[in-house]
């Protein structure tokens, strides 16, 4: 092609932005990432009789009924001082990874319109999402602090390292948000899969009982089941909550685990998720 054919200097409508620079035009565009899970706080259950009162209400009914269920009746609760606490705990963070991830699978199948009418970043969407769900979960540790002081916890040092962990836990339903909205805009039968992924990760996480307790075995140890949940990065992150506020010991090789896990997942699904940014919105 000549150097003097006019399309020679065509460029592309969309071309890929470096990460640099992407990453520029989303803090640019940070008020919108705000905006979105402020609406999204404010219009959910607002049709219902007690509106956002759910936003407590269901994780609080799933607590009361995993405690009958498992500390009343199955008596998992042995060997825990504060066992509603300690399972409190548990739903609330495990739900705020269950919440991330789903709202992240649909948050390109559910905004088409709004993608097709405003030009940003589509990475601000999961990001929204995840940032949604945190303002939920924010009324969430008020109700777990509150518990703490009246089932005689009281405050601790520990509660100063509550912020980091709480970035570490973004961090990871990041990256999961990111994956899960990709796959969703290929598959959609992907968010029908994740709620029964999630049921399952309940019983490999901790939720409701010590998964170690169940592994303890010298034959267990060595098995599947040990390997697989030593890989679940939720396991520690409930485990690091439960060590703000009730001293639950977390080693230092789980830590780092966790943390190589979480920020190579969010490294991953962002680069992953923008591989496909191209098409997002045009389905």
């Amino acid at each position: 092609m000549s150097v003097h054919d006019p399309a020679a200097k065509l460029r592309p409508l969309n071309p890929q932005l470096s990460t640099r620079e992407y990453l520029v035009q989303m803090w640019g565009r940070r008020d919108f990432a705000v905006a979105l899970p402020m609406e999204e706080l404010r219009s959910t259950h607002s049709a219902t009789f007690l509106g956002n009162v759910w936003h407590l209400g269901n994780p609080l009914l799933t607590s009361a009924v995993y405690y009958v269920i498992f500390g009343q009746i199955l008596g998992t609760d042995r060997g825990i001082d504060n066992y509603i606490l300690w399972l409190m705990i548990g739903v609330f963070a495990f739900g705020l990874t269950t919440r991330s991830v789903l709202g992240g699978a649909m948050a390109i199948s559910s905004n088409q319109g709004l993608m097709r009418a405003v030009r940003f970043p589509r990475a601000l969407l999961p990001v929204s999402i995840v940032l949604s769900s945190l303002l939920t979960f924010a009324f969430e540790l008020l109700v777990i602090v509150v518990v703490a002081i009246v089932t005689g916890e009281g405050i601790s040092q520990r509660w100063l390292a509550l912020p980091l962990v709480i970035g570490l836990h973004t961090v990871l339903n990041m990256g999961g948000a990111f994956v899960a909205a990709r796959l969703n805009d290929s598959f959609r039968d992907v968010q029908q899969i994740i709620p029964f992924v999630f049921q399952l990760g309940r019983y490999i996480s901790g939720v409701m009982f010590p998964i170690e307790r169940f592994l303890s075995d010298g034959a267990a140890q060595q098995g599947l089941a040990q390997r697989v949940v030593g890989l679940n990065p939720l396991v520690t992150m409930l485990n690091l909550y439960r060590w703000v506020f009730l001293g639950t010991p977390v080693s230092l090789g789980e830590l780092t685990q966790l943390v190589v896990i979480s920020v190579l997942l969010l490294v991953v699904g962002f680069n992953f998720f923008r591989g496909a940014e191209w098409r997002y919105g045009r389905n």
